[in-house]
């Protein structure tokens, strides 16, 4: 088992990061921490979410398997991908706190996690699960500067480019039996091309990625899975190819964020922008409870392992327009702020015990798993940096 640097301990945190300079920097302000509390009566602090944050982890990592380099069992495949981005996420602005632990995690899910699964690589019968290893790998290179994770990163990449567009509907199947076509896979599909084309702009071509980021939000502008209301839903018919109207899931109001403000860098257009703030808070609005807490539809019930991981995706890339997105006003970045602190509020008061993490996070607390615990983090970890 790996362990954090304990949270009782004072410590100042420097940054040591050295983005390329197509990246905007991340701004965050040198934080303390402290020990951990009792239930919240006020506003936490920017070190009260650290202090959170390294309990969480720390609860995680007991789940973890060095052997296999998967948390859990290998039913945790794609979930995992997103642990290991959100364990990145945490270090890229608290690195002290986190690097001794994903040095050796790092590289251990790099090397046995495909071993562990039986898988290809990283590459298995679902494009959607092919493409969150990608977009876990580039955090990782972002955070490391180690090229053998964007190699990587790259090298998954390839499998679902080598059948866009090839879907009954255009873009991209979810898997590779063809039972679907719709919103998830496509955003992640466009969010990697894009994050790909702003670390490797000229390779393997002038290009490449970019158009690939390009093409996939065409697609997904003229497919009409965004609705009237300017929430993604979640699919479309493959007899009509029109959005098939059914339920709205807080990842795909989510998983698009990142990949907009980063066409925005790649571009200098600030319509992609402006369009990742629009999904942001609509899905803001249509989401929360009357407290600003983020609830998935099939709350309290009804969720299985897949949806419980779906609400901290949202958190994170909210964060990420927060903290990296250019041109968002002020306003909006408020609002960003304000609901991820709030929900990281309500979770440590109402969802939490003994460092557990459950689903709802309104409260009552409830059984932890691996996705209730990082879906939570993701949005601890969100108000850690943008406080």
């Amino acid at each position: 088992m790996f362990s954090f640097r304990a949270v009782h301990v004072l410590a100042v945190l420097s940054l040591s990061l050295d983005f390329s300079s197509a990246l905007p920097a991340p701004t965050s302000p040198v934080p303390q921490h402290f020990q951990i509390g009792h239930r919240l009566t006020s506003r936490a602090t920017k070190q009260d979410y650290v202090a959170y944050s390294a309990a969480g982890f720390n609860q995680m990592q007991t789940w973890y398997s060095a052997s296999t380099g998967i948390w859990g069992d290998v039913s945790h495949w794609w979930n995992s991908a997103n642990v290991i981005t959100t364990m990145a996420n945490f270090q890229e602005y608290f690195n002290d706190q986190i690097a001794p632990t994903t040095k050796s995690v790092f590289p251990t899910t790099l090397t046995q996690a495909p071993i562990a699964s039986g898988n290809t690589g990283f590459l298995n019968t679902f494009y959607d699960d092919e493409l969150w290893w990608v977009l876990a790998w580039i955090k990782v290179y972002d955070v490391t500067k180690e090229q053998k994770y964007l190699d990587m990163a790259a090298q998954i990449f390839e499998d679902p480019k080598n059948v866009w567009g090839q879907a009954t509907c255009g873009g991209l199947w979810w898997d590779k039996a063809h039972t679907q076509n719709g919103a998830v896979e496509n955003e992640l599909y466009l969010t990697a091309a894009a994050k790909l084309a702003n670390r490797l702009p000229s390779t393997p071509s002038e290009g490449y990625y970019y158009t690939e980021a390009l093409k996939a939000y065409r697609w997904f502008i003229s497919s009409g899975l965004i609705n009237s209301d300017n929430l993604i839903n979640n699919g479309l018919d493959l007899t009509t190819c029109k959005n098939d109207g059914t339920v709205v899931f807080t990842y795909n109001q989510g998983i698009l964020l990142s990949g907009l403000a980063e066409l925005t860098w790649a571009s200098g257009d600030q319509s992609y922008t402006d369009l990742a703030n629009t999904l942001a808070l609509a899905g803001m609005d249509s989401m929360t409870d009357s407290n600003g807490v983020l609830h998935e539809q099939c709350e309290p019930d009804a969720c299985g392992k897949d949806l419980q991981q779906f609400k901290g995706i949202f958190g994170r890339n909210i964060q990420f327009l927060y903290n990296r997105a250019t041109g968002v006003p002020e306003a909006t970045r408020t609002r960003y702020r304000d609901f991820l602190r709030a929900n990281a509020d309500s979770i440590w008061a109402y969802d939490q015990v003994d460092n557990q993490l459950g689903l709802v996070w309104s409260g009552p607390s409830s059984m932890a798993t691996i996705e209730t615990q990082s879906s939570a983090l993701d949005a601890i970890v969100g108000a850690a940096c943008v406080s």
